[in-house]
């Protein structure tokens, strides 16, 4: 009987979630058929979907968003759900969004889109606490518990789901279509799971009075992690004793090795809060872990400062800075506060974040700019800068030129309208002819090339006169089937397609030397022309069955003569004997 109320209370909380956040529900439902129809139209080789992608992603961010605009009501009016109001903030701030930052987007834009998706939901940690810290380090855990609980039902009931489909295909030989796993995986994500989430999220009523710090976590936190904590502490020490007897500063891994252990000890200071006062070990990690703290971050910062000296701010080096500082900021924090209020640690963390994706003072500025002064330090040193335009180089050194190619091609991913001095139709194929010698393309991957071809549908379509089956085919999907009992499949490594009827093999053919052709041909097209169907398709032959191979998108790394395909994504049209 217990069991069964439980579970009744579980599916009870479904419905009560959905009406606390009906927009948040609506966008995850909605979201989930975008993501189907996309899926639907990649398979029957439709791949002019922008828009589509455009909403989806803006949809993902409104997730947090409305949660957190939730809260934000929840807290401050007694107007009852707040709909009237939610829903045109809402709309206005996706709907900008959507027009202003998923245009043509770039490396930047997906690095903008990544943090604005992590400052929303780091919002939703403390929108509902904003000037009420009582019982804060409770609430916080309440929502991870809640996560890892989602995930658990989410997983048992998607794993329970596949078992039932994988059964009926293998015992009824349903041929139940293999994207349907990837449905039902929407379908618990984004309904079942959503709502799951919503339901575990703590009311703005509740006050924790009597909770419980968990036994589990108390032992994991303070007679594993700290003890963890401070034997690495004890090595960074050794090791920064180290630099100032040899005294050769530390490599860029240093970095990322303080960083992270530094974030994940102020993360336990904040969670062994509710313990201070019973624990002594609590006590005396938290009174001097933050002092003791100061001198390796400051090793860190003289490490990245020594990157950024040589080779300028990057967006990654930038956000080593920004989170150091972020960092080095909440250990004073707890140095100068006896009495923490811990709603400082988020929301300082999201201005941190919101400050570091836009205005002025974003990463993506103050990178472009620090790359911009770069080269223009660079171009005056070779005498390449003649009345703010660049003439080709004549006798460069080679440390310059891979430094000059370095920041061609960083902002080749980010758009050439940010780098000064350039035409304004740049393009990369124009470096020799613009720089006077060729680009270091090896410059990250020394001896490595990245190729990509993509082929654009003509709007009369593909003719399949002729042909009887039809497969669309790709490396990272599984064996297509057209009808009862025929299956084609194609493999990567060596790439070949193979038919099977029943299980037996009845055609089998290499492509290998076809692709080899195609990206010997078209690999440094850079876009100079746009490929067809025409260009990338080709006839085959075995055990008297033909077939026209087209090919849709190819990419492959090459370090020597073989290339290594990334994905081979084409269409197989069959002529049964």
């Amino acid at each position: 009987m217990k069991l069964t109320r439980k579970i009744k209370d579980q599916f009870a909380g479904l419905g009560e979630s959905a009406a606390r956040y009906p927009i948040t529900a609506l966008l995850s439902f909605a979201l989930m058929i975008i993501l189907i129809t996309l899926s639907e139209r990649n398979i029957r080789g439709y791949y002019e979907n922008e828009t589509l992608t455009r909403i989806s992603m803006t949809f993902a961010l409104g997730l947090p968003l409305s949660v957190s605009l939730k809260h934000l009501v929840e807290r401050f009016t007694k107007r009852g759900s707040g709909l009237l109001l939610l829903i045109p903030v809402n709309a206005v701030l996706l709907g900008a969004y959507y027009f202003f930052f998923t245009k043509d987007m770039n490396a930047t834009d997906y690095m903008r889109y990544a943090g604005t998706l992590f400052f929303l939901l780091v919002t939703v940690f403390f929108t509902l606490k904003i000037r009420r810290n009582e019982k804060y380090e409770v609430y916080v855990m309440r929502i991870f518990s809640g996560f890892f609980l989602t995930v658990l039902y989410a997983g048992v009931l998607y794993l329970g789901v596949a078992a039932i489909i994988f059964t009926i295909n293998s015992l009824f030989d349903a041929e139940i279509d293999s994207k349907y796993y990837l449905y039902v995986f929407f379908f618990t994500a984004f309904v079942f799971g959503m709502l799951m989430l919503l339901s575990k999220l703590p009311k703005e009523e509740e006050t924790f009075e009597g909770s419980v710090y968990s036994k589990g976590l108390k032992v994991l936190v303070l007679y594993i992690v700290i003890p963890l904590i401070t034997i690495y502490t004890g090595i960074l020490y050794v090791y920064f004793a180290k630099i100032l007897f040899t005294q050769v500063w530390p490599r860029g891994l240093v970095s990322n090795l303080v960083l992270w252990y530094s974030v994940l000890s102020a993360a336990v200071i904040f969670f062994i809060t509710p313990i201070l006062e019973e624990n002594k070990v609590a006590m005396l990690f938290r009174t001097w872990f933050p002092r003791i703290s100061f001198p390796i971050l400051a090793m860190m910062f003289v490490s990245i400062g020594i990157r950024i000296r040589q080779y300028g701010f990057t967006e990654p080096r930038y956000f080593v800075v920004l989170l150091g500082i972020w960092v080095a900021l909440i250990m004073g924090y707890y140095v100068a506060r006896r009495q923490l209020k811990n709603t400082f640690v988020p929301m300082s963390l999201a201005v941190f974040v919101l400050l570091s994706m836009y205005g002025p003072l974003s990463a993506f500025n103050v990178s472009a700019n620090s790359q911009n002064a770069r080269l223009t330090a660079l171009l005056e040193k070779n005498s390449m800068l003649v009345s703010g335009e660049v003439v080709p180089g004549k006798e460069v050194s080679t440390d310059d030129k891979r430094d000059i190619s370095s920041i061609v091609l960083y902002f080749s991913e980010r758009g050439f309208e940010k780098l000064s001095y350039l035409p304004e139709d740049f393009q990369f194929q124009d470096f020799n002819k613009v720089f006077g010698f060729d680009p270091f393309a090896d410059n990250y991957f020394p001896g490595q090339r990245y190729l990509y071809l993509h082929a654009e549908p003509n709007n009369k379509g593909i003719d399949i006169a002729g042909y009887d089956l039809y497969f669309p085919l790709a490396t990272y999907q599984a064996a297509a089937s057209e009808k009862p009992g025929i299956e084609a499949s194609l493999s990567s490594a060596d790439q070949i397609i193979r038919l099977k009827d029943q299980d037996q093999v009845i055609f089998e053919v290499s492509i290998a030397k076809e692709l080899q052709a195609f990206l010997d041909t078209y690999g440094e097209n850079d876009g100079k022309k746009v490929l067809s169907y025409d260009d990338l398709s080709f006839l085959v032959e075995d055990k008297g069955i033909k077939a026209k191979v087209i090919v849709r998108d190819l990419s492959a790394t090459i370090q020597t003569d073989t290339p290594r395909y990334e994905s081979i994504d084409l269409i197989l049209l069959v002529d049964l004997p």
